[in-house]
């Protein structure tokens, strides 16, 4: 973490933005700091300039010590607590999270869902639950290893028109997979439950898939807003046990709005972009 990650500066934003050819207004910047001491500063940005804004302050992450995030919410309602979260936020909630191996978590998270998956199947459909849920099975209805990956629209099922006013937000984080921990309720998974386990997912869970995927598959956060999230993914899974079992863990982590697993396994989990919703 960067020493200097208090003393972001509205001058140190617009040099860099207006440097780049981006227009910014510094009367529009606004900070905020959450209840565990989290800070973020941020500012409106076009819609059409917003991956390209965030790759840029992607790529200064290193000397500012903060992670940015597109997002439909300005910097203080991105660090309000959230009505009902689900334990404490902060640095001392990251390191907690950060001690757990990721794999490990997403295994038990996968576990659980399919448990609870299969435990709410009819009979007759058992089998065909198990063909799509065990990556060794799935992996064999998949098409053969991709030359590269599917080029993937960040913005598909959103379109640019309808959008709402964007902010960039740069949080005080080095990782994107380290903001479920320091702003817990970021995202928001209210529909996720387990049984017979009994288990939610927590915001350690949402670091460990976050965690993992960046580290197999350079995935990157790109925009959170509660129950929204996109990923820009850098090295997608191409050949059918790795999409197999990426696709499993996508299914197991947020299955509002995904096709087939078959489906998923062929197409957006071998993209560069990955999109989440939990209704």
């Amino acid at each position: 973490m960067s020493k200097n990650v208090h003393r972001l500066t509205a001058d140190d934003v617009s040099t860099l933005m207006r440097v780049h050819g981006f227009d910014f207004s510094q009367e529009q910047m606004m900070s905020a700091v959450s209840a565990d001491g989290v800070h973020a500063v941020g500012f409106p940005v076009r819609p059409p300039d917003a991956l390209e804004v965030w790759q840029l302050w992607l790529s200064q992450r290193g000397v500012t010590g903060r992670y940015p995030i597109v997002t439909s919410c300005d910097p203080s309602d991105l660090v309000s607590e959230p009505p009902g979260r689900l334990g404490a936020g902060g640095r001392k909630a990251l390191a907690a999270a950060l001690a757990r191996d990721p794999d490990a978590v997403v295994r038990e998270v996968v576990a659980a869902a399919v448990d609870d998956t299969l435990a709410k199947a009819n009979e007759e459909d058992v089998q065909e639950w198990l063909d799509e849920l065990v990556p060794e099975r799935l992996a064999a209805a998949l098409k053969e290893t991709a030359a590269s990956p599917r080029e993937g629209d960040i913005w598909e099922g959103m379109p640019l028109g309808n959008a709402p006013e964007l902010w960039l937000c740069l949080v005080e984080a080095e990782h994107g997979h380290e903001i479920p921990a320091l702003l817990p309720g970021l995202p928001d998974a209210p529909n996720w439950w387990s049984e017979p386990t009994g288990r939610l997912l927590l915001p350690p869970d949402h670091v460990a898939f976050l965690r993992s995927w960046h580290e197999r598959f350079g995935a990157d956060l790109f925009f959170l807003d509660g129950r929204r999230m996109r990923l820009v993914v850098r090295r997608p899974p191409l050949a059918p046990s790795d999409a197999a079992q990426a696709a499993v863990e996508r299914f197991a982590y947020c299955s509002d709005g995904l096709p087939d697993l078959p489906v998923l396994g062929d197409s957006e989990v071998r993209s560069t972009a990955w999109k989440f919703w939990w209704d």
